[in-house]
């Protein structure tokens, strides 16, 4: 038999489990103010300590806010509690390469869609353009055509109108810019025409959001990136 020892909870943990179902249950919302220490730990019957541990582990969770002569308070939903865990993620572990590109599947073919969905005329312009430089930088050497390429992706996310998505694209962005940039500079020295083809699936990506065909968007934004990953493992592994 497959037994585990018990484990006796303490009581701080037992409290933030209370007041965390108060809140998931909507007896309690964002700007409510809690009872006091000393009122939370006479109706819980714990000790003030117990209290206290309870609700900093509540305040480090995101949940809370305590406001030093004011009293503890819920806090109101905030993206930078999402966004800032991500940031230092991004600085602290940069060779993630790959993972990066799984984790642009999921941002990007949603952001596609909606743009397909929510698109306005400036945006349309902005993708123009990042089109338009990524056409001539197929002529010229340099890095035209990866600024070009990462400016298109940006439109696109300003072109969903989403702002957690937007905040979200704008918080990976340093460690997109050189995931971009290296697999471009693989792709391309490595397979004859990659230039062109990719401004081709750029271009149709285009056609779709202007055609607000919403799930051809996305299908292409897909294989798109598919692609791009797959021809980067390859590369990799034969280097």
């Amino acid at each position: 038999m497959d037994l585990k020892p018990v484990k006796t909870r303490r009581i701080y943990e037992q409290i933030v489990d209370q007041i965390k179902s108060l809140i998931t249950q909507g007896n309690l919302h964002p700007g409510d103010k809690l009872l006091s220490e000393r009122e939370l730990a006479e109706h819980l019957c714990v000790s003030r300590a117990s209290v206290r541990e309870a609700l900093r582990s509540l305040e480090i969770m995101g949940l809370l806010e305590i406001k030093p002569g004011e009293g503890t308070y819920i806090r109101k939903a905030d993206i930078n509690t999402v966004v800032e865990p991500l940031v230092l993620m991004f600085l602290l572990e940069q060779d993630k390469t790959r993972e990066l590109l799984e984790v642009r599947k999921g941002l990007e073919v949603e952001a596609v869609g909606l743009a397909a969905e929510r698109a306005l005329e400036e945006d349309l312009f902005s993708l123009e353009r990042a089109l338009q430089q990524m056409e001539q930088g197929l002529d010229i050497s340099g890095n035209a055509g990866e600024k070009a390429d990462l400016k298109f992706h940006f439109a696109i996310a300003e072109a969903s109108h989403n702002s957690i998505l937007i905040r979200l694209m704008n918080t990976v962005h340093d460690s997109m810019n050189q995931t971009l940039k290296t697999t471009r500079q693989l792709w391309i020295s490595n397979t004859d025409g990659t230039a062109e083809r990719l401004y081709e699936e750029h271009r149709a990506i285009y056609m779709a959001i202007k055609n607000k065909h919403i799930e051809k968007a996305r299908q292409i934004m897909y294989e798109h990136l598919i692609k791009v990953e797959q021809e980067l493992c390859k590369i990799r592994a034969n280097s």
